[in-house]
């Protein structure tokens, strides 16, 4: 299902939405239940075609932090009632939820106390499906692992969908007139108040503007975003019968090398200081990645070994890398609700590599405060509880 594209935008508009990812389709949707008539400004020619399209499209609710699980447990409940949510029962189907589980092993038999503590306060929280897992019973149940792993943590509901394809459902259900290959030049401010967005189609008169344009929010926004934008690898190979179908999303707790299935091959993703910086979007590779993913002794194929005879057959014909941008905030949690300082601008941004995981309950949250449904004091996320001045992490700050 489509969503209403349309050439010219208006000359007014109820709320402008900033960004067609899975964040803005998430907003857009669920403003328009909250009875407010958005649109949607994207900058590509395609919904959800930038960050998302490049993102790990996974949900997990393994937190440590009680806001963290309960956004994620809520957005994923939405993934599992994506049909029913938007009255269309083709729109499960569209997004592929797969809950083949989240994996955290480790090799060192030391980290167990500390993996068992992790699962008795996630189950404390309400995560009361998560499990426990020696080394053995690891390997019985994915006999492709380590004779080296130790200790793991597991939760099957968690998993992975198509977030693209999410974006668009979303979008489309929202009713959204939506402006693709569009520009916002400037958001407008005129004594503190937004007064409307200028586009390089025109310009767009409104008193509410929703940010939510991903790494693009930061310097879209008419006041400081205490952001960093870090670069993001990820690998997705061609189909090959040595990766496990029926494999989780498997995660080096050791080292943050993880891999999981993904169209009859496998996605292979890992955070590398030193690979990953600071940048900009559209973002550059680093041709060293791959190598350093696949091929070295701390790579995906320390925990799974299958993956040390398939890296080194593989080919860059046979992978797609690219890359993009987390766009991350000192505490690693979104900025969501009010600006400091411009009334009628919201933010919906800085969700520090976990979008797809937080954008249905993030836009949920956004659109009750937008509705005075939700206190700024009962909202986790509040974009005030930075001081002014606040500095974005460095990058050996950032965590998976």
């Amino acid at each position: 299902m489509d969503p209403p594209n349309v050439d010219t935008p208006p000359a007014t508009a109820d709320v402008v939405v900033i960004g067609g990812g899975i964040v803005g389709a998430a907003t857009a949707f669920f403003l328009a239940r909250s009875g407010r008539r958005p649109v949607i400004v994207e900058r590509m020619d395609r919904l959800a075609d930038a960050t998302t399209r490049v993102s790990a499209h996974a949900v997990r609710c393994q937190f440590s932090e009680p806001e963290n699980i309960d956004q994620t447990k809520e957005s994923l409940a939405i993934y599992e009632g994506f049909a029913d949510l938007l009255d269309r029962p083709e729109a499960g189907s569209a997004i592929g939820l797969c809950q083949q589980g989240y994996l955290f092993a480790s090799t060192e038999p030391d980290e167990a106390p500390a993996f068992r503590a992790r699962v008795e306060r996630q189950r404390s929280l309400g995560v009361d499906d998560v499990e426990l897992l020696d080394g053995d019973e690891i390997r019985h149940r994915f006999p492709w692992m380590s004779a080296e792993v130790a200790v793991g943590t597991f939760r099957q509901r968690d998993g992975w969908l198509d977030a693209s394809a999410a974006a668009v459902e979303l979008a489309a259900a929202s009713g959204a007139p939506v402006f693709l290959g569009t520009t916002v030049v400037s958001i407008d401010i005129e004594a503190g108040r937004v007064t409307g967005v200028t586009t390089d189609r025109g310009r767009i008169a409104t008193g509410d503007v929703v940010l939510a344009a991903g790494p693009l929010s930061r310097s879209l926004s008419p006041e400081p975003l205490p952001v960093a934008l870090w670069r993001r690898h990820r690998i997705a190979t061609r189909a090959d019968d040595r990766v496990p179908a029926g494999a989780p999303m498997t995660i080096d707790a050791n080292t943050g090398a993880h891999w999981r299935p993904h169209r009859g091959g496998a996605m292979v993703a890992w955070a590398l200081p030193g690979s990953d910086r600071e940048a900009t979007w559209p973002v550059e590779t680093d041709p060293a990645w791959p190598d350093l993913a696949l091929r070295s002794e701390t790579g995906v194929g320390r925990l799974s070994p299958f993956w040390r005879g398939l890296a080194a057959e593989l080919t860059p014909a046979d992978y797609l890398f690219t890359a993009g941008l987390y766009t991350v905030t000192p505490d690693h949690k979104p900025l969501i609700g009010p600006a400091n300082e411009t009334v009628g601008l919201w933010l919906n941004t800085g969700y520090s590599g976990h979008g797809v995981m937080g954008a249905p309950s993030g836009s949920r949250l956004l659109a009750d405060l937008m509705a005075s449904r939700v206190l700024a004091g009962d909202n986790p996320f509040h974009p005030g509880r930075f001081a002014a001045g606040t500095k974005p992490p460095d990058l050996e700050q950032i965590v998976l």
